[in-house]
C-alpha cells in the first residue's frame, strides 16, 4: 500500500499501468511469485542449502537405519552370499588376516541384524540406543 501511494499514484508515467491499488496488488503478485520461485530454486541448487536439507532429512528418516522391501528380500542376502564366497576364496589363498576376518564377521553380523529387522547405527532423532544380548539374557 505504501509503495502504491508513494511510488505509483503521484507519477503520471506509472499510473496507467496500475490505475488502482487492487490492480497494483494483482500485477505485483503476478511478478513476485515466479521471481520468488526462481530465486528459491537457484538458492537450493547453487548453495549448500540443498545438501544440508538432504542431510537433515536422511538423519531424521528412521528407515535409513533399517532395511525394508527389496533390500531385505534381495540385496542384503545377495551381498552376504557374495562376501561369504569371497571370504572362502581368501581363506584358501591364505591372504585373510585375523583382523580382516574379525572385521568381516562384524560386518556380516550387522547385515544379519538388518535382515532380522533391527537398527544398525543410531538414529539421532529417535533416540534409539544400541544394545547387545548376552548369553544370560537368552
Amino acid at each position: 500500500m505504501v509503495l502504491y501511494r508513494l511510488g505509483v499514484q503521484p507519477n503520471d508515467y506509472l499510473h496507467p499501468f496500475a490505475p488502482s491499488l487492487s490492480i497494483f496488488i494483482i500485477e505485483g503478485l503476478a511478478v513476485a511469485i515466479p521471481v520468488s520461485i526462481i530465486a528459491g530454486l537457484y538458492h537450493m541448487k547453487r548453495t549448500a542449502a540443498f545438501a544440508a536439507d538432504a542431510s537433515v532429512a536422511t538423519e531424521a528418516n528412521p528407515y535409513v537405519y533399517k532395511t525394508i522391501g527389496k533390500e531385505k528380500e534381495v540385496f542384503i542376502p545377495l551381498w552376504v552370499l557374495t562376501v561369504r564366497g569371497l571370504a572362502k576364496i581368501l581363506e584358501r589363498q591364505e591372504s585373510l588376516t585375523t583382523e580382516d576376518k574379525t572385521e568381516l564377521e562384524e560386518v556380516l553380523n550387522k547385515a544379519n541384524a538388518l535382515l532380522e529387522g533391527q537398527y544398525v547405527g543410531l538414529p539421532k532423532k529417535l533416540g534409539v540406543r544400541s544394545f547387545s544380548i548376552t548369553e544370560s539374557d537368552k
